[in-house]
């Protein structure tokens, strides 16, 4: 008989538990996108502890095809938006006896959307001081969900599918309409971050991105670390990814050098033939060292972006800064004050198409 009681009690405690865990409700929501959207403290902070680890000396150094001379040059040779990248599909891999190519297959368009190439990466939801950074590109939130005045404003607003964690929500929201643009996975190379094989993302990109294709979106890549090991990822996940198709190819970039910035973006591009996102990148020393000063993050800003605004495949290029907390990156690349209205680095940045 106390056994049958104890059972019964226990029985509705569970009753009482699960009644409490109600449907969650859209600020809820919000509230966990904007978690995740401060993503970046734990990524730096690992990218850190792994550059102070490796015998490497520069974590963003530039990897490039060509000679040191062209690797050097502020111009490279471009390639036309339209120009049409294969993968291999299964079946011809099967009859030729070669593995899959990590050449990607290109979208059926430009995925600069026509506006500013000047992109907003943003964390503070519906925050009212988003109408002071209006540029006329692109917007994303390192989530599914967008602002609900990002239009209004004139973005162009893009959900982003982070990783595994934010599956359930994409797949909700991102549907025909929502948007014309996707981000693929943020940092998969990284354990602090959506940290995804190859394989793995190239299998969730099937599932979840790739038929957004059909339903009039742009499909960008995901957007790794600017680590030494970075590109072959994206050549794993390319050769991984058959019958896939990609509009653009997004890169991240953390260093001191513009130079390295622009070099790095340059290799990406005349290695995988895809017009480039630079979806984060700021003056940020990762290797242990010294920070820049504010003259030389403002330097760093005018060579990037006066480098970005002159190549046609370079589609759109989004700063690190447009937020209260900084989250592990130097504060002198901040672009917005306590009040919500640009600094001078801010104005700098929205003034720079």
């Amino acid at each position: 008989m106390a056994a049958k009681l104890i059972n019964l009690l226990a029985i509705s405690s569970l009753a009482i538990l699960a009644c409490s865990f109600g449907a969650t409700s859209a600020n809820a929501l919000v509230t966990d996108h904007n978690l995740l959207a401060r993503h970046p403290a734990a990524g730096h902070a690992g990218l850190a502890q792994r550059k102070r680890q490796s015998s490497s000396t520069k974590r963003c150094k530039p990897r490039p095809t060509t000679s040191s001379a062209a690797a050097a040059a502020v111009t490279p040779t471009t390639t036309t938006d339209t120009t049409t990248h294969t993968t291999t599909s299964s079946k011809q891999a099967a009859a030729s006896s070669t593995p899959a190519s990590s050449q990607p297959q290109a979208g059926s368009g430009a995925s600069s959307g026509g506006g500013s190439k000047i992109g907003i990466a943003w964390a503070l939801g519906d925050d009212p001081s988003l109408a002071n950074f209006k540029t006329g590109g692109p917007l994303y939130t390192w989530s599914p969900y967008l602002p609900t005045n990002a239009r209004e404003l004139g973005f162009n607003p893009i959900p982003q599918l982070w990783g595994d964690k934010q599956i359930g929500d994409f797949t909700n929201l991102v549907v025909e309409g929502y948007a014309d643009t996707v981000l693929g996975f943020n940092e998969p190379d990284q354990s602090g971050q959506s940290n995804m094989s190859p394989q793995h993302a190239a299998d969730v990109w099937k599932q979840y991105i790739q038929p957004l294709a059909n339903k009039g979106y742009k499909l960008i890549s995901p957007a790794c670390t600017s680590a030494p090991d970075s590109k072959g990822w994206m050549q794993q996940f390319f050769a991984a990814c058959t019958g896939c198709t990609f509009d653009g190819l997004a890169i991240h970039f953390y260093g001191t050098s513009a130079q390295d910035l622009i070099n790095y973006i340059t290799d990406f591009h005349t290695t995988f033939g895809l017009p480039i996102w630079v979806t984060e990148f700021a003056d940020q020393n990762f290797s242990g060292g010294a920070q820049a000063n504010q003259g030389e993050v403002d330097a760093f800003m005018t060579q990037a972006t006066d480098f970005m605004n002159g190549q046609d495949w370079v589609h759109a290029y989004f700063w690190f800064g447009v937020m209260h907390d900084m989250s592990g990156v130097n504060p002198d690349n901040q672009l917005m004050q306590g009040n919500g209205q640009p600094n001078a680095l801010g104005y700098q940045y929205l003034g720079g198409n």
